[in-house]
């Protein structure tokens, strides 16, 4: 018994805490590694995410454009197309107002003014015709 105080009280002891001590450490060591490989990945997926999210932000101004570009090209079409007519009847009015609306709408497609003088000759010049 004497022998395991001696023990115990003396380098023996130092020794288990200093196991113990290593013991612990390298737990909390283990876990950090884990820790940084799952914060390592999240910040690869939120690096992917953003990439994703760039392209299809781009991939969307893509068609923005090309939607507006497709319907002032209609519009204009139309507009040549029903002036060179002489007339327009009603419906055919209310279809290109409400394109020309949606085009030139600051909320919606934004364009810009080139269609103003063909929608006004439309709208002003032009005999309506019920059909």
């Amino acid at each position: 018994m004497e022998f395991l105080k001696a023990f115990l009280g003396g380098a023996g002891g130092a020794a288990i805490v200093a196991g113990l001590f290593g013991v612990i450490q390298w737990c909390l060591g283990r876990k950090a590694q884990k820790e940084d490989k799952a914060t390592a990945k999240q910040e690869s997926e939120d690096t992917r995410h953003k990439d994703d999210m760039k392209e299809i932000n781009r991939k969307l101004d893509v068609l923005f454009l090309a939607d507006r570009t497709i319907l002032y090209d209609r519009i204009k079409f139309l507009a040549k197309s029903y002036i060179d007519r002489g007339y327009v009847t009603v419906e055919e009015l209310e279809d290109l107002n409400r394109m020309h609306a949606v085009y030139h709408d600051p909320d919606k497609l934004d364009g810009n003014g080139f269609l103003k003088e063909l929608m006004n000759t439309v709208n002003t010049a032009l005999e309506i015709r019920a059909k």
